[in-house]
């Protein structure tokens, strides 16, 4: 049989475009596994999320004023605990052993539930003599016997868990406007950081209460969030990241107060909360138009191995990785908490 020439070039073409076509099929984009929709409406969402240490629940705060936990095998709703001034919980925190859930909220109070019996065991005040000084961060310390609160009189406060005393007061030397915007503890629990809405870090020694070292952000934006690696539990090893208003994240070896990796968020936009994994290889960023990016810490430079993004397209207002690093989950500005699955090798 002859074929001619005609034939054979519309047969190649045919054959090519069929080739082109398939190759040019978009990779969908991740799914969540979950969404946890808080049973309360507010304007503002879901402003914060953690796992339990043990992984099985998860516990959210909400701008309506109360703290939902929630079962993560069986993503349903187990228990509603109400700011009793009825202000909108801004940050919430497990202790170490995952018996109480503090949450602080916009008028300068932080409620202590018991998780057993679902009541309140104590109440911290902050001492500001500023109305409506919202607490933006809460954090235990790895030993789960004090807390700290990062307020928007610029100061962390530090409270006996047990006496419900404010042991300290750390002072930020130059903020007062802007507050303290995020608190975390160092991994053996000796430093202690606080970012403000000026663009700083600080670190304080938790024994004297002094400052230790100042991390100015390079883009001089406000910093929103901070947290130190997991893997630095020997004072002088500890990593620290920190995110800002211009969508950098940045790396500080705390030794010699220089950063030592950057990590940007496409488009420059604000990095609102930061974490890394468990295991410290992997760095999980969320922004304010909705994406949340994972990079493997070990290459900064590459884009990030996984983006997922909010169907809601509003903003990422906090993050948690569960504690085998192979979940996070992101909340946001509708009320909602996605749970996404990481496979990143």
């Amino acid at each position: 049989m002859i074929i001619s020439a005609a034939v054979a070039v519309v047969v190649l073409v045919a054959v090519v475009s069929a080739v082109v076509i398939v190759a040019d099929q978009p990779t969908p984009p991740p799914s969540p596994v979950a969404i946890l929709v808080d049973p309360g409406f507010s304007i503002g969402g879901v402003t914060s999320v953690t796992f339990s240490p043990d992984g099985a629940s998860l516990a959210t705060g909400d701008n309506d004023g109360s703290s939902y936990t929630w079962s993560v095998a069986s993503r349903r709703h187990s228990a509603t605990l109400t700011d009793p001034a009825s202000q909108g919980v801004q940050s919430v925190a497990f202790s170490p052993d995952g018996t109480l859930l503090a949450a602080g909220d916009a008028d300068g109070n932080v409620s202590v539930w018991s998780l057993s019996s679902g009541s309140q065991v104590t109440t911290f005040t902050d001492p500001s003599d500023i109305t409506g000084s919202a607490v933006s961060s809460v954090a235990f310390s790895p030993d789960g016997t004090t807390l700290a609160t990062g307020d928007g009189d610029g100061s962390t406060y530090i409270w006996n868990i047990t006496t419900g005393a404010k042991v300290a007061t750390l002072n930020d030397p130059f903020s007062v406007s802007e507050g303290v915007s995020s608190v975390a503890f160092s991994p053996d629990g000796t430093a202690l950081a606080a970012s403000d809405g000026d663009g700083s870090t600080y670190v304080y020694d938790i024994a004297t209460q002094r400052l230790i070292a100042t991390l100015p952000d390079p883009n001089s934006h406000g910093v929103y969030s901070v947290a130190f690696s997991p893997t630095g539990k020997t004072p002088g090893t500890e990593t620290l990241a920190t995110s800002d208003g211009n969508g950098s994240t940045y790396l500080w070896k705390l030794s010699t107060q220089r950063v030592i990796a950057i990590f940007t968020v496409p488009g420059g936009r604000p990095a609102k909360s930061v974490v890394f994994s468990p295991n410290a290889a992997l760095l999980a960023v969320g922004d304010r138009n909705g994406s949340t990016y994972v990079w493997k810490i070990a290459t900064p430079v590459e884009p990030p191995g996984l983006t997922v993004t909010d169907p809601h397209s509003k903003a990422v207002n906090a993050i948690a990785f569960n504690p085998d690093g192979r979940m996070l989950a992101t909340a946001d500005g509708n009320d909602s908490t996605y749970l996404w699955n990481v496979n990143l090798g």
